[in-house]
């Protein structure tokens, strides 16, 4: 194990919002993991149960996600900022036997469960009949059914290693996707495995077989979180956890810790294109940047800024990482496509009737392999949807594979826009305003004409203190697109709405947008 043979070696270095960092060795990490294991056991928790987890940005949350795994347990990640009823949902739909919470989960806890820090045990009762306790990482004392972290500490863990086997689910992650509606996907232990695998192999490569040091900036929610911070750990490196998530705190800590690796927020990109104060990240020697593809122009500035060697990464709720990039890609392809599929997973594009299609052709992409997810959790019919028989997951996501095996990704399925026999998807349109510096957010959404037939509005949100017309917009666009791709509408936003998830929902734009459009 990591610990066993770098157990001085700096795990995390964690940047809280308020105080000193603190630095925890690998052996230190360790003890936590194995301390909240073990108090888990001590609590009464069996193989099996769920534990809910709904902590913030902190580095607790790591020791309590690996604690989970470690006893048996199921880990099932809910969002810190969700609303009382919404996170009572979650919480039923799956039957979690406890949650870990932090002072703001509380918060919100005391909405649905109201006495819960009272000696009348209510969450025996509804609304969460489930839960048996609540592990409280903020509290110094227990509190009716609120158990202070340092109080479910045991004296032995018992032994699992014959009992836990690697198709045994392991954790849950909940997605909306493109519906709304939520869904449990469960994920086996083998599947963390073989992320962290194939990711601590590409932090090796990148660093020659030295430490690292990777800086998180990504939510708590998102999959990429456990997607990035296991494989990190794994490989012996060194975990950059800043508590704030804003641009600030990445330049800083980027520079401070001398970082040899992160992900960018495509926001991030752009403002750091714009820098004008001098920085220097000469450590620098991987970035991957999700949800977007860069234009050539933008991507040159950030090679400059930053590091030559920037990729796009590509992978979901049900699939964890799906494609990663070998180091004899070109640089530039790094960005414009999203490289192969991982080791030990397969990948094809296939037609509506399922038949896979020739290269350099359009299909939806479909995933086979230990990284796909075992199943939606009390959703059977929405699994065999979107799940074979033969275990290929069809991702909804359309792409093409190129000559060499690389995956081109062109968007949501669901998102296409149908202009009589012509599809426009969303990025297409979208990615030739990345980096512009009056446009901050753009959308492109489908809205009708008054022949009922599919036209283009492209919904824009400025950047602060900005002015810009439509026809400054409509002129870059025809310089790019061809005409049956141009918009026909240009609508100015002052935000765009979002999902639980802090997404754009871009089913809401587009019903915004007819609104406006008065269609």
């Amino acid at each position: 194990m990591t610990s066993d043979k770098y157990p001085e070696r700096e795990a995390i270095t964690y940047y809280p919002k308020n105080g000193d960092v603190i630095r925890i060795s690998f052996k230190e990490l360790r003890q936590q993991v194995d301390g909240f294991a073990k108090g888990l056991i001590k609590l009464g928790l069996q193989k099996g149960e769920k534990l809910g987890i709904v902590v913030g940005r902190r580095y607790e949350y790591i020791a309590a996600y690996m604690g989970a795994v470690k006893a048996g347990l199921v880990a099932v990640r809910h969002f810190p900022s969700l609303k009382a009823d919404l996170l009572v949902a979650q919480i039923s739909k799956v039957g979690s036997a406890a949650l870990v919470i932090d002072g703001d989960a509380l918060a919100v806890i005391r909405n649905a469960v109201p006495g819960v820090e009272e000696g009348l045990v209510p969450c025996c009762l509804q609304p969460l009949p489930s839960v048996r306790c609540f592990i409280n990482i903020d509290s110094m004392e227990k509190k009716g059914a609120c158990y202070p972290l340092r109080e479910i500490g045991g004296s032995e863990l018992q032994s699992l290693e014959n009992e836990i086997q690697p198709d045994n689910p392991a954790v849950i992650f909940f997605t909306s996707g493109s519906t709304g509606i939520w869904k449990a996907a469960v994920h086996s232990h083998s599947a963390i495995v073989e992320c962290s695998i194939s990711i601590s192999e590409i932090h090796a490569d990148i660093n020659e077989g030295h430490p690292g040091c990777h800086l998180c900036v990504v939510h708590m929610y998102p999959v990429s979180a456990e997607a990035l911070f296991a494989p990190v750990l794994t490989a012996g490196d060194r975990l950059v956890l800043p508590e704030s998530v804003n641009v600030q705190t990445f330049l800083y800590t980027l520079q401070k810790e001398r970082c040899t690796s992160t992900v960018i927020y495509p926001t991030y990109a752009l403002e750091i294109i714009n820098l004008t104060e001098k920085h220097d990240f000469y450590s620098l020697k991987l970035a991957l940047i999700g949800g977007i593809i860069l234009l050539l122009p933008v991507l040159e500035k950030l090679k400059k800024v930053l590091t030559p060697n920037i990729q796009n990464s590509y992978g979901m709720t049900e699939a964890l990482l799906v494609t990663s990039h070998v180091p004899t890609d070109p640089i530039d392809g790094r960005v414009q496509n999203v490289g192969r599929p991982i080791p030990h997973s397969e990948i094809k594009l296939v037609n509506e009737n399922f038949r896979t299609v020739a290269v350099n052709t359009e299909g939806e992409i479909c995933v086979r392999g230990p990284n796909v997810f075992k199943y939606y959790h009390g959703d059977e019919d929405k699994t065999s949807r979107v799940k074979t028989q033969t275990g290929w997951f069809m991702t909804g996501d359309v792409g093409v594979m190129l000559d060499d095996g690389r995956i081109r990704h062109l968007g949501r399925k669901d998102d296409c826009i149908k202009k009589k026999i012509l599809k426009i998807y969303p990025m297409e349109i979208e990615r030739h305003l990345v980096g512009h510096s009056k446009v901050q957010l753009c959308q492109a959404v489908a809205v009708p004409d008054e022949k009922f037939v599919n036209e283009v509005c492209l919904c824009v949100v400025l950047r602060p203190d900005m002015v810009c017309t439509e026809e400054e917009i409509m002129g870059i666009l025809k310089e790019k697109l061809d005409e049956l791709r141009v918009p026909k509408h240009i609508l100015f936003f002052d935000s765009f709405p979002t999902t639980e998830r802090e997404k754009i929902s871009r089913k809401r734009v587009a019903e915004m947008a007819v609104e406006r459009l008065k269609l």
